[in-house]
């Protein structure tokens, strides 16, 4: 059937008509933007080829319940604790500066380093950290009820024969709302390819970090954003393979991170406790979500993946939720 030119003409016109209205009901200032929906593939996320296999101990599909009670699969993966040089943590004097920590007293608070305008700070804040001749109370000090002090390794022997157990599951499972890591337990983000745990903020310095050790103890980070837990395992705070550019914007020049290597491209620096990826970008995208995700194409991934992308600026510079269920008991060590 042919259409006559004023059938066209006609036709035109109703378009246009109905573009002008649909603008004139729109708020000028108000741009919408649908976020891409997370599509969970069939395949396999989680492979063990992308571990380190020095540090990666077994790869094997369990049984396993995840936290709404949906009984499914995991993948345990176990590693030996500790595959990556650490430290330095505490300075010895107040103008050293060898870590980094985020404060959250009144005075001075934030991303910043373990030195001399932070110890005034916790001195102002009414913390004893400081002896007159400059020497910082670590637990290398003599111990004194009184004093506060900075957290370094706190005395414990790593053991090399500590062994760090994770449950991924085999295929991720979306939560009907976002999962908020917390800051105030110690929660886990997920893991690094060479299997250390990567956990949410770390602990308070002003209100204490919830495990009866009062306030004023520093929980004093590496370069890397990581330290020992008391059980004897180096754990993250921060994604690593970004550090530096952290550093950067946020003017630390003084250390860097060099014990983990820098991310370049897009690169895969880990999984999620939900079983999403996590990836390191040299320009962060813009179009992350809530969680700080997006749904791309991956080196790893050529027909798209969901996944959440490390912070090139933020301190920490990991999400503060994820979108999937974790498993039950996710991480335990012996």
């Amino acid at each position: 059937m042919q259409l006559s030119k004023n059938a066209i003409l006609k036709i035109t016109l109703g378009l246009v008509l109905f573009m002008l209205t649909f603008t004139a009901c729109k708020d000028d200032d108000e741009v919408i933007v649908e976020p891409d929906p997370i599509e969970v593939s069939d395949s396999d996320l989680v492979q063990e080829s992308f571990f380190n296999a020095s540090s990666l101990v077994s790869f094997e599909t369990v049984a396993c319940t995840l936290e709404d009670g949906t009984a499914t699969e995991c993948y345990q993966i176990t590693f030996n604790a500790n595959p990556v040089e650490q430290g330095p943590y505490c300075p010895s004097n107040i103008d050293e500066t060898v870590s980094i920590t985020i404060y959250d007293g009144p005075n001075n608070p934030g991303f910043q380093l373990v030195t001399r305008a932070l110890f005034e700070a916790m001195e102002l804040d009414g913390f004893d950290i400081v002896e007159d001749n400059g020497d910082v109370h670590n637990f290398d000090s003599p111990q004194n009820d009184d004093w506060d002090y900075c957290l370094g390794p706190t005395g414990v022997i790593q053991p090399t024969t500590l062994e760090l157990t994770f449950l991924i599951p085999v295929t991720p499972v979306l939560a009907t709302a976002n999962s908020v890591i917390s800051t105030t337990d110690f929660d886990l983000v997920g893991l690094s390819l060479d299997g250390i745990p990567i956990a949410g903020d770390p602990p308070s310095i002003y209100d204490g970090p919830g495990h009866n050790i009062p306030g004023g103890n520093i929980p004093a980070l590496d370069p890397c954003g990581g330290h020992p837990d008391p059980a004897g395992y180096y754990h993250l705070h921060f994604f690593p393979e970004t550090m530096n550019k952290v550093l950067d914007a946020n003017g630390i020049t003084e250390i860097s991170c060099t014990n983990i290597g820098q991310a370049s491209g897009t690169e895969l620096i880990g999984f999620a406790k939900d079983g999403f990826p996590i990836y390191a970008y040299d320009d962060e995208p813009t179009d992350l979500d809530d969680c700080r995700g997006r749904t791309a194409v991956t080196p790893d991934f050529p027909n798209g993946v969901y996944h959440y992308v490390a912070s090139n600026s933020l301190a920490p510079n990991a999400p503060d939720c994820i979108k999937g269920l974790a498993a039950n008991d996710y991480f335990s060590y012996q």
